[in-house]
């Protein structure tokens, strides 16, 4: 009886510890900042060569560098990772500057891809690039979006 006894507390026991730690971390993880988490699934979206899901992270009005709208730039996007069999993205140096429903960002990306083994596509295309990247994010109907973009390349000699 008493053996029993001490393995039911010793059952309870893990769990009351099992449900603080839960507790304890899901309050340290704070709540969730839409423009990290914006830059995440554009990453994530990147990486699996997904141009509708990166796209509906894009304002309707989006303009990027030298005039480039949403639909061109979508279409750009779309033959650059078919001809990709893989891509990969590092996003780091991130500075935010964030107001009442608007971002700024600043980033450098570097880029890392295998292209398809297409008549002479791997001679044209390049591994890898680094890209200085600057993003006007903007909240619309509750939801973050990319409105403006530039970007640049970065030369070895200027790499962070």
């Amino acid at each position: 009886m008493g053996l029993k006894r001490m393995c039911v507390g010793r059952a309870i026991t893990r769990r009351a510890w099992l449900g603080a730690i839960v507790v304890l971390l899901s309050c340290s993880r704070g709540p969730a900042d839409p423009v990290r988490e914006l830059l995440q699934e554009l990453e994530s979206a990147a990486e699996a060569r997904d141009v509708d899901r990166f796209g509906s992270h894009l304002s309707e009005g989006f303009q990027g560098t030298r005039g480039l709208g949403r639909t061109e730039a979508l279409a750009t996007l779309r033959r650059y990772f078919a001809a990709y069999e893989s891509v990969g993205l590092e996003v780091y140096g991130v500075e935010v500057d964030q107001g009442e429903g608007t971002a700024e960002v600043r980033c450098v990306v570097e880029f890392a891809g295998q292209a398809r083994k297409l008549a002479g596509l791997q001679g044209l295309l390049p591994p890898s690039a680094v890209y200085r990247f600057e993003l006007g994010l903007g909240e619309e109907d509750e939801t973050w979006r990319v409105q403006r973009a530039s970007w640049e390349i970065v030369l070895p000699d200027d790499r962070p």
